[in-house]
């Protein structure tokens, strides 16, 4: 995977359609580790590992994980509020376009408004992992997204950094 192919706007067929892929199948459901989708964010080198757990017309709820010394790429933009709740570590949050930075700790949120473009890092020597819910969307065709490959396992997890 490279670069281009990353820039690529491209809407996952799962956005919009996890679990319930109409409108008539929507109901009250438990969503079990065997109905979560794996998915790489990111470039190639600088990518978070999500953990889809919803993504409906209305709603995206994820959890991600981000190893120590790393950071996503490209920044995050969004059509919608995206909310950030660290359930470990402590990430770094970057908002370049106006030189904010903010230091965050386990049990912390981060209100993201729409149009706020972001970038997580990881200064630290441990695993970083947030849950997040953008409402009400992810990505539009027109602003760009970004491709997310759908993924049976997190390879750079598989070490000491775990």
């Amino acid at each position: 995977m490279n670069h281009e192919q990353n820039n690529t706007s491209s809407i996952p067929e799962w956005m919009g359609n996890l679990p319930f892929k109409s409108e008539e199948e929507k109901k009250p459901l438990v969503i079990t580790r065997e109905k979560e989708l794996s998915t790489l964010y990111g470039f190639e080198g600088h990518q978070v590992c999500s953990e889809i757990y919803v993504s409906t017309d209305n709603f995206c709820f994820n959890e991600w994980t981000l190893p120590p010394g790393h950071y996503y790429a490209p920044a995050g933009l969004h059509p919608g509020d995206e909310v950030y709740y660290v359930t470990e570590g402590d990430p770094t949050a970057f908002n370049a376009e106006l030189g904010e930075v903010f230091q965050l700790h386990a049990g912390d949120a981060l209100l993201i408004p729409r149009g706020t473009r972001h970038q997580i890092a990881n200064f630290t020597g441990k695993i970083v992992k947030v849950i997040a819910t953008n409402a009400p969307k992810t990505w539009v065709e027109e602003d760009g997204g970004t491709h997310i490959p759908q993924v049976q396992a997190h390879w750079f997890f598989k070490g000491g950094n775990q």
